[in-house]
């Protein structure tokens, strides 16, 4: 990258620099309940009796709001603009944290507060992801890992924070103290730090009823009829079900391997810290590489975590190794996944598109989990799950080697586009 371009990133990034936290934040949040479910879910068991099959069922709410709704959500963002729906999804999503809290024996309770928070999973990361992919372009990938960051300060610091309270006080004031912090952070954020103007690719916009309609790329239409769309599609569903299925559980999975609950969320906790490491490698590398390939490798890197607990069940060291390293490779996964969206359909309709494959994860994180639960219930090992990620992430790899070139939006050529 030249000196030039290096200035223009630099530039966009101290002139957005707000936007970028916000949005890293709300990724953050959207992330706190799937990922405090491993820590919660022996203490739940044991107080109410439910199986881990049925407590699990709360994320699959999740996952079927997403897919009758993400894509909806998306449209709403293209029209209306992401500063709007991103206050009421940190609303909401702090208020179902707070409201588990308050879950009864009765679990129509559990599955009405799991609702509240799916309700605001349909829109997201679309909510925080659109305004980044409209104002960023020479830094863009980096942009993209520092908002993905955010999941990974919910993986790093939530198990701890959440195992925590949980020894001291409960499962309940666990969920009710994270609750609480996102709201602090996240409500002042959305309505004072995150102005609306940012959702704007440019001044101009301001002056037209409809700030897509400006704005180049693909129109939904155009989007929906690409085999490039549903190439990115079924790989992200394929690959994010194992690897949602394998990272959520990672307490119990550890423990049924004879590790400690105090280290087995310890080593849970590296999940974050490996998946900040892993969007910032991949944002550095999506500005001077071709996505395509970067994205494959990182599939097939995944590998790394179900073969060990295979191969090498009682070597924690390892684990906890190739645990940091497979989360890393999510890292660069994701990251690259928002990237490929973002090149091949442009920001035109990247919320409706983006909505639409957010689906994938939103199912990931229903089904996974809930999948890999029943194993255990049935089988009393998680051994069936993990074989069942060797073929998953193979698949998903090779489906991305399907996509074509970057298309031509009028914005010059994209970085790593000859290689495709």
């Amino acid at each position: 990258m030249n000196v030039g371009n290096q200035t223009s990133s630099g530039s966009e990034l101290r002139a957005h620099w707000p936007l970028v936290l916000t949005s890293s934040m709300g990724m953050a949040l959207a992330a706190s309940m799937p990922t405090m479910l491993g820590v919660m879910i022996v203490s739940i068991e044991h107080e109410f009796g439910w199986s881990r099959a049925l407590i699990s069922s709360g994320s699959l709410i999740v996952s079927v709001l997403g897919l009758l709704l993400s894509t909806a959500a998306g449209y709403a963002i293209d029209r209306i603009g992401a500063r709007r729906i991103g206050i009421a999804v940190a609303v909401t999503m702090s208020s179902a944290l707070m409201l588990l809290s308050t879950t009864t024996s009765n679990i129509w309770h559990w599955w009405i507060v799991w609702g509240l928070y799916g309700l605001a999973a349909t829109a997201t990361g679309t909510v925080w992801l659109t305004p980044i992919s409209a104002r960023f372009d020479k830094s863009r990938g980096l942009a993209i890992a520092l908002t993905l960051a955010g999941t990974g300060i919910s993986g790093t610091l939530l198990p701890i924070i959440a195992n925590f309270v949980l020894e001291l006080h409960g499962w309940r004031a666990a969920y009710f103290v994270v609750g609480g912090l996102f709201a602090t952070i996240m409500v002042p954020l959305t309505l004072f730090v995150w102005h609306g103007a940012e959702e704007r690719p440019n001044a101009a916009t301001s002056a037209v009823s409809d700030p897509a309609a400006i704005l180049p790329g693909m129109s939904a239409r155009e989007g929906f009829h690409s085999p490039n769309f549903y190439f990115i599609v079924a790989s992200m569903m394929i690959s994010s079900i194992g690897w949602v299925a394998l990272s959520v559980n990672t307490i119990p999975i550890l423990i049924s391997l004879h590790v400690s609950a105090a280290q087995a969320a310890a080593i849970a906790g590296t999940h974050g810290l490996a998946g900040i490491a892993g969007r910032f490698v991949g944002g550095w590398a999506l500005d001077r590489v071709n996505a395509k390939w970067l994205v494959f490798g990182a599939i097939l890197g995944g590998l790394a975590l179900p073969l060990t607990y295979i191969a090498a069940p009682g070597n924690i060291p390892l684990i906890f190794a190739v645990v940091i390293y497979g989360s890393i490779m999510s890292g660069v996964k994701y990251s690259g996944i928002v990237y490929l969206i973002s090149r091949h359909f442009g920001p035109k309709s990247f919320g409706t598109l983006f909505g639409t494959v957010s689906i994938a994860p939103a199912i990931a994180v229903g089904v996974g989990p809930m999948l890999a639960s029943y194993v255990y219930d049935v089988t009393r090992s998680y051994s069936l799950a993990i074989w069942a990620t060797l073929p998953a992430m193979v698949v998903a790899a090779a489906l991305i080697l399907l996509l074509s070139r970057y298309p031509d939006f009028g914005q010059g050529p994209e970085k790593g586009d000859e290689l495709s």
